[in-house]
């Protein structure tokens, strides 16, 4: 299983920060935040993270955290 950060995945699925900020309902600001500092999206609640997952299309333990 490949493992990738939130930045790598997003790029990989071809979303702007501002489109995965949309699709989640998260601020952009915070979509930076989680790629910029990857201990804040470690601490982020298990409801956001999935969230994201589900927009990615893959599963929790494909990130890298």
């Amino acid at each position: 299983m490949t493992k990738y950060t939130l930045e790598q995945w997003r790029k990989l699925k071809g979303l702007s920060q501002e489109e995965l900020a949309r699709k989640s309902g998260l601020s952009a600001r915070t979509i930076i935040n989680y790629e910029k500092e990857p201990n804040a999206f470690s601490k982020a609640s298990y409801q956001k993270v999935q969230k994201i997952a589900d927009i990615l299309e893959i599963k929790l333990s494909q990130f890298i955290l």
